[in-house]
């Protein structure tokens, strides 16, 4: 990710209302569901490009320390309070500490450990996808790569932790087959069945299926890598050509991807979008410097 070229995106949308919009214009754009202060956004991505440019030499960690407190600052700065939001603005009441108060703690670790991590996701897909790496090993495993306090397939209720299958990864009502339901995956889903094991070509539309949440997922980046879903702990490992022979998935004419962050032009059907949304997107977007990076048409 060059976070250079993103569009800073102030917005009131909330987290639903960000996903409406496409991942084209989300990739295009740093963007905090609820975060309308465009300096606070800037100060955002200050503190990510901080923490990005750290990430070869170890001290990623007492980067992302520094940011968080600086942000928390600037938002003292800025005069927000949770339960009012930013000096004239009329925004919902947040409780302060929990993720909608936007300079709590676990909000900020949020936001900035999942853009570091989507850095991470693209640029695996970018040397993944090389000729060289594409031969010698052709497809991507979904494996957990990060323990997480409730993964997906639990969830926290008085007096312990509950099941909740159908939003497990690897389940048979799970993400995964859901993502194989939609995209018919004839390789991946041979290999699911006989071994459980979430491997799919690294051209094959099942890791963007997954990013897009297909099967009603609310809380998906609309991604084809890492990660996938926000708070998740799952990511790709490299899968070698002769493994994936043997577990039965088919190695010939597979395409590289090329991954970015927004194509020069961004598409958008009117009809997709509910009104409010749609007049908060174009508005947005014709203030902010997205105009200058990308070109926007409309279609009916």
């Amino acid at each position: 990710m060059v976070l250079n070229e993103q569009a800073d995106l102030p917005t009131q949308l909330d987290t639903a209302g960000l996903r409406k919009l496409g991942a084209d214009i989300l990739r295009q754009s740093l963007f905090s569901a609820r975060m309308s202060n465009a300096t606070a956004v800037q100060g955002l991505r200050e503190a990510i490009t901080r923490i990005l440019t750290s990430l070869g030499d170890g001290t990623s960690s007492d980067n992302l320390a520094e940011a968080r407190l600086k942000l928390k600052q600037l938002g003292q700065l800025l005069g927000y309070d949770p339960k009012s939001g930013f000096p004239g603005e009329t925004a919902e009441p947040a409780e302060a500490g929990s993720l909608r108060d936007l300079f709590s703690t676990n909000r900020l670790n949020l936001i900035l450990k999942t853009q570091e991590m989507m850095t991470q996701g693209a640029a695996k897909n970018l040397w993944g996808n090389e000729p060289d790496a594409l031969e010698q090993y052709p497809a991507w495993e979904l494996v957990r790569v990060a323990a997480v306090e409730i993964p997906r397939g639990e969830k926290k209720v008085k007096g312990g932790l509950v099941e909740v299958p159908e939003d497990a990864w690897d389940t048979a009502n799970g993400r995964w087959v859901a993502a194989l339901q939609a995209t018919g995956d004839e390789d991946a889903q041979a290999i699911f069945d006989a071994t459980g094991r979430m491997v799919a070509r690294k051209d094959s539309a099942m890791w963007q299926a997954l990013g897009d949440g297909e099967g009603g997922y609310d809380d998906t980046l609309g991604n084809d890598y890492e990660p996938f879903a926000l708070n998740s702990g799952m990511g790709r490992v490299e899968v070698s050509a002769k493994e994936f022979a043997d577990l039965g998935g088919s190695v010939t004419d597979i395409e590289s991807s090329d991954t970015d962050f927004g194509p020069d032009t961004v598409k958008l059907k009117k009809s997709r979008f509910d009104a409010d949304i749609w007049s908060e997107l174009k508005k947005e977007f014709q203030a902010g410097e997205s105009r200058f990076s990308v070109k926007l048409e409309v279609t009916a």
